[in-house]
């Protein structure tokens, strides 16, 4: 049975209660800066990793959605652990408000590090069976040799680094002006970790990435700040209350909510998600 735990502190104080190497999967939305929203403020990058760095377990991924110059500010902020992009393709565009002077934007990115190999499980697309026969030996400057291989599938085929999923409000209703659809990261947690697993998302919003962990049969530890969060103008959001309502449709999810409080009860929630039993 997954368990949850959700936290509403700043992330840097809170991951302080992580124990080292624990975490199976950092997966986040981390704020972009782009926007006038007073929550859309970027975490120092540095006193992240330095957390991330320690926390991660071997065989982890840290796989974190950006867009735009956070995608580059956040690629080059630890050029070691980044490997490769994936590119988010939405069923729906954005930027109506500038689209006669720019193009209406359809992707968003999801930036992949890691130190070493991590559990890597490609989600197979369909497509048509062959048989192309066996392929000879060949010699590039690119990849050097090819050794002799029979080439065929049985219809199979792996992922490219370009995803489509439909945008949140096709999966219901939309709490968070940024929210991310569970259905991303559900491919993502079932690409990069085993049920089980623990899953961490340090800035969750509105919990999409916590639905997800759940649906998955992965534990997971949510950190939200929770502060200054409006949903269109329409009045302030409780983010922590959002969470746990999205997550009590799950069925067989355990939730442990930590609101503010000092690091022991921190240290408590997290041991709870990492242990599988309530914490006294």
């Amino acid at each position: 049975m997954p368990r949850v735990s959700l936290i509403q502190a700043d992330c840097l104080t809170a991951m302080k209660a992580i124990p080292n190497a624990s975490v199976n999967m950092i997966l986040c939305d981390l704020p972009y800066g782009t926007t006038q929203n007073s929550w859309d403020s970027v975490i120092p990058l540095d006193a992240l990793w330095k957390q991330y760095e320690r926390i991660l377990a071997p065989q982890g991924a840290v796989v974190l959605t950006a867009q735009g110059p956070f995608t580059a500010r956040l690629m080059l902020s630890n050029e070691a652990w980044f490997k490769y992009k994936l590119v988010w393709e939405k069923s729906k565009p954005t930027n109506f408000l500038n689209a006669k002077r720019q193009p209406l934007r359809k992707h968003e990115d999801v930036c992949v590090f890691y130190p070493r190999q991590p559990k890597y499980q490609p989600q197979m697309g369909d497509g048509a069976a062959y048989d192309k026969g066996v392929r000879k030996n060949q010699l590039t400057g690119s990849y050097g040799e090819f050794r002799p291989a029979h080439i065929k599938s049985e219809g199979g085929r792996y992922p490219t680094d370009v995803i489509y999923h439909k945008t949140a409000e096709s999966e219901g209703p939309v709490y968070h002006a940024t929210q991310k659809p569970v259905g991303l990261g559900r491919y993502l947690i079932r690409t990069y970790t085993e049920p089980g697993d623990v899953i961490l998302d340090n800035a969750f919003g509105s919990g999409s990435f916590l639905v997800a962990a759940a649906l998955e049969g992965r534990n997971a530890i949510g950190i939200e700040l929770n502060e200054d969060v409006e949903l269109f103008r329409n009045g302030t959001l409780d983010l922590i209350d959002v969470a746990e309502s999205r997550l009590q449709v799950v069925s067989d999810c355990k939730i442990k909510t930590c609101p503010t409080s000092p690091a022991l009860e921190y240290r408590k929630a997290v041991e709870w998600a990492l242990a599988g039993q309530l914490v006294h």
